[in-house]
């Protein structure tokens, strides 16, 4: 009985080689890379966004886990990095600057990755925080959670850590959101 990926009707499914030829479900782990096989559709390799277990999990168009944990260690990375209006590399870095270069995706300002997010009530570390009327009416700047209470973000001092539940963060606050 053959062993590995196989695909179907533009799904990918994993047999795992026993007589019966059944395929494998939930989690799965391969080369280093996490997998999540639906049972509700088959055994089919997920893409996307979906919750599992009533956690929102991502995977890439390969399928392969996006942990939001490895948006916090990258952003950890560059604690102590100076603020610099329009920054957008480890020589400085301004707050939206920061959230394109640690998630490698197109630059935005803060409003623009507020817009584009999907908006979600239960943030966990690696989700971004948005806040308004900082210096500017609307959407005007943006974080990314790392737990206990604190966000990584580029703040007058450069990049550095925050308390969520400051006074001026909680006037400010607008929402939580993940990029899709």
């Amino acid at each position: 009985m053959k062993t590995g990926w196989v695909k179907d009707n533009d799904k990918w499914y994993y047999l795992d080689g026993s007589a019966d030829g059944s395929m494998k479900t939930g989690w799965f782990q391969e080369d280093n890379q996490w997998y999540y096989l639906d049972a509700n559709q088959g055994g089919a390799m997920v893409t996307g966004q979906v919750t599992i277990g009533g956690q929102q999990e991502s995977f890439d168009e390969n399928g392969h886990w996006i942990s939001v944990n490895k948006y916090v260690a990258e952003a950890k990375k560059y604690l102590g990095v100076p603020y610099v209006w329009g920054g957008a590399t480890p020589s400085g870095f301004d707050c939206s600057g920061f959230i394109s270069y640690v998630y490698k995706v197109a630059r935005q300002d803060a409003a623009g990755f507020y817009n584009s997010a999907q908006k979600i009530s239960n943030p966990q570390p690696g989700d971004l925080v948005f806040f308004k009327n900082t210096y500017k009416n609307g959407i005007s700047h943006i974080g990314i959670v790392v737990g206990d209470g604190r966000m990584i973000h580029a703040g007058d001092k450069g990049i550095e850590y925050s308390n969520l539940n400051s006074s001026y963060n909680q006037q400010h606050f607008a929402g939580y959101g993940r990029l899709k």
